[in-house]
């Protein structure tokens, strides 16, 4: 028992340092933040169609947020430029996503209305849900210096991954003993009332890291224009941008694809989606030490190929499923899901990084922005793209693995891309590695 004695007082001692306290305090918010989004999230689709949304409503659901999100995210930047506190606008945002999630938990008495009710409101939660995460982005790139950033990004990443592994088993059991289907609903209710809750936990947990006040000036339209200008002219983050879209439009535009496949042509239920969820989440959290330690020795860049490999393979070895024996489809779809989570660690834990060291300084949360922007876009549209060619292509499997193939071939080009980026810039230093 010594042993454990003396790792707790390590930690302890860690934690007592002002830097070690900020780490633990946004752990402890990542933590939270994901179990708010779990909640409100990770059961979406399915309570849509059990409230009766078709094949196309289940395609808006992946691609309104996005746009609502597009639509405020220039303004929501220029508006947090306001706030000389950088943590404030990450305070704001996540306790309006909370109180708009928890009015989303009404739509099953709203009668007729209540799927385009329900697709309202989860659209626009979106809205403060991408501003707080680009505006985080640019407190936690203020507050954490370069050389700390992957320490402490794979502790607060780590803590959401464990975070998500307990409440997606906790909801799929819940949800996968629910004899009705009304019970099914009200539980589906329950998670977004409790996402309200969080969030304002969440908030409480937040104000508790530092401040980070800058005296700058007000970001104008007028700066909009000089950051188009300034990103214009920086080809390292112009490359990274023109990469990163094709390779999110090849994930996004699979995204409703992957519910209708895992529930038309596989079976699955909640509690098999939860297995899944399971798979996704535990495996990344078990090799995020090994991917920390990786890319202190090889690098971000080099670690983000990698990772970027295993988005590959993801809906091959779904399309793989589909085509089985009955029986061993839903074992095999959990088991495939388990092989896809041992390098999704690698991209969760570099696809920021990578971003934070090629955008430019000037005007930085407002670059962000921009970024952010871009891969709304592709999210508001490649979904929806993603449901549209699988209907003309039939609305059966064939259909199905045709669609699939179009987003394979896109996450294909962007890893070759992100390959020769690597090869390119390979001899440059990088943020990630320990010198």
């Amino acid at each position: 028992m010594n042993w454990i004695r003396q790792a707790l007082h390590r930690v302890k001692n860690k934690d007592s340092s002002p830097a070690g306290r900020t780490t633990a305090i946004l752990a402890n918010e990542g933590l939270l933040s994901a179990v708010m989004l779990i909640f409100a999230t990770s059961y979406t689709s399915m309570f849509a169609l059990r409230i009766g949304a078709t094949d196309q409503q289940v395609g808006l659901i992946s691609s309104l947020p996005q746009l609502f999100a597009l639509l405020v995210m220039i303004p929501g930047a220029l508006l947090a430029s306001r706030l000389s506190d950088r943590r404030r606008p990450v305070e704001i945002s996540l306790l309006l996503a909370g109180f708009i999630y928890g009015l989303a938990g009404f739509s099953p008495y709203l009668g007729d209305v209540r799927v385009w009710y329900f697709i309202g409101l989860i659209s626009l939660a979106n809205a403060p849900v991408a501003l707080y995460t680009t505006s985080w982005q640019n407190y936690f790139s203020d507050i954490i210096p370069a050389e700390q950033r992957n320490a402490v990004y794979t502790r607060r990443t780590s803590r959401t991954f464990i975070a998500s592994v307990i409440t997606v088993q906790a909801i799929g059991l819940i949800l996968g003993g629910a004899r009705t289907d009304t019970i099914r609903i009200t539980l589906y209710q329950c998670c977004y009332w409790l996402a309200f809750a969080v969030s304002l936990l969440q908030c409480l947990v937040l104000r508790r890291a530092p401040s980070c006040v800058r005296e700058t000036a007000r970001i104008t339209w007028r700066d909009f224009g000089q950051a188009l200008r300034v990103l214009a002219h920086s080809r390292r983050f112009l490359a990274f941008a023109f990469i990163s879209f094709i390779l999110h439009a090849g994930w996004y535009m699979a995204w409703p694809l992957f519910t209708l496949i895992q529930v038309r042509y596989i079976g699955a239920d909640e509690t098999w989606l939860s297995l899944v969820a399971l798979a996704n989440y535990l495996v990344p959290w078990l090799t995020m030490p090994f991917w920390s330690k990786f890319i202190e020795k090889h690098g971000i860049r080099f670690t983000l190929v990698i990772g970027c490999l295993g988005m590959i393979i993801s809906p091959i070895t779904t399309l793989i499923d589909a085509y089985l024996p009955p029986a061993w489809m839903l074992p095999a779809l959990v088991f495939t899901n388990c092989i896809y989570g041992l390098t999704f660690g690698a991209f969760q834990l570099t696809i920021l990084q990578c971003l934070l060291e090629v955008v430019p300084l000037q005007n930085k949360p407002l670059n962000l922005s921009l970024y952010t922007a871009g891969i709304l876009l592709t999210n508001a549209v490649l979904p929806t793209l993603g449901v549209q060619l699988y209907a003309a292509l039939g609305s059966d499997l064939r259909g199905m693995t045709l669609a699939m193939t179009v987003s394979i071939l896109l996450r294909t080009i962007g890893t070759v891309l992100f390959f020769c980026r690597w090869l390119r810039l390979r001899r440059e230093p990088d943020s990630g590695m320990r010198a």
